[in-house]
């Protein structure tokens, strides 16, 4: 029995329907009974809680390895408290490029803090560090659909945009097979881009031309404020983009084709895909 924590969230939806592709035995666990109607019929459903440990303990039964994507480092107690009360023993962890840098800066050091609490735990882990998620495009589609303009705090800085289908790709592959165990994928796609490129390969696909427009740090904190984000994520992110800015994120990796065998989908590929959205 495979589990998958976090199942109708970006990664968790689509990890959920390759296993299951597969013909793997998967639960799910989400905390809205709502959201999970969509899996009925399909697979086994677990109503629970990242912040309830005992709800993590039944959803945890019978259950060898599961997929972690949490918002807190004590959700990630929570969820290692569980796994060993119920005997699950691999956990594949969604984390961030920046977890695995030296120095640390503040986002990636929230996920290296949960990293080393699951090194700690005595479970088998698998830490994944996507880039950044190309569907973070879809944010732009209100200011596209209205002003044919997209605005970003990048500047003319780099990146691996990666698609969260290859990023659930890597977790399914961890999840089914040994040798995994104790390893740390860093995961891009397979370009590094501006986002004023990325802008104009949206122009391309939508047959129209869409401006990017640079603008300053506390812009780019409004943008993410009026999306909902707390204050301390916000803060985070703005540091991120300035990291882009200055190039720190201007490289590529393998991980992704040498785990899958299969090689990361491009950004134009996932815009063709998702152009409803801009419509």
């Amino acid at each position: 029995m495979i589990l998958v924590i976090g199942a109708t969230g970006t990664i968790g939806t689509l990890l959920v329907a390759q296993l299951l592709e597969a013909g793997h035995t998967v639960r799910a666990l989400t905390r809205d009974p709502e959201k999970a109607a969509k899996f009925v019929g399909k697979l086994e459903v677990a109503i629970g809680d990242l912040n309830d440990e005992d709800s993590l303990v039944k959803a945890m039964r019978d259950v060898e390895r599961f997929f972690l994507i949490t918002t807190s480092t004590q959700q990630d107690r929570n969820a290692l408290a569980a796994a060993k009360r119920a005997g699950a023993r691999h956990v594949v962890k969604i984390s961030t490029q920046e977890a695995g840098w030296n120095p640390v800066q503040r986002h990636g050091h929230w996920h290296k803090e949960r990293e080393e609490l699951i090194r700690a735990s005595g479970l088998a882990w698998t830490f994944l560090r996507p880039c950044m998620y190309m569907n973070f495009a879809l944010s732009w589609n209100e200011s596209v659909r209205s002003e044919n303009t997209v605005c970003s705090g990048g500047g003319d800085g780099k990146l691996g945009p990666v698609d969260p289908w290859d990023v659930a790709a890597v977790a399914k592959t961890a999840l089914e097979t040994s040798g995994h165990e104790n390893a740390a994928y860093e995961l891009t796609g397979p370009e590094v881009v501006s986002f004023g490129d990325m802008v104009a390969l949206l122009s391309k696909v939508l047959g129209r031309s869409i401006r990017h427009v640079a603008i300053s740090d506390a812009q780019q904190g409004e943008i993410f404020t009026r999306m909902g984000l707390p204050e301390h994520t916000v803060k985070g992110l703005v540091e991120t983009f300035s990291l882009i800015r200055a190039g720190r994120f201007a490289y590529l990796t393998g991980d992704i084709q040498r785990v899958t065998g299969n090689d990361p989908r491009t950004f134009e590929t996932w815009m063709r895909q998702h152009i409803a959205a801009f419509h």
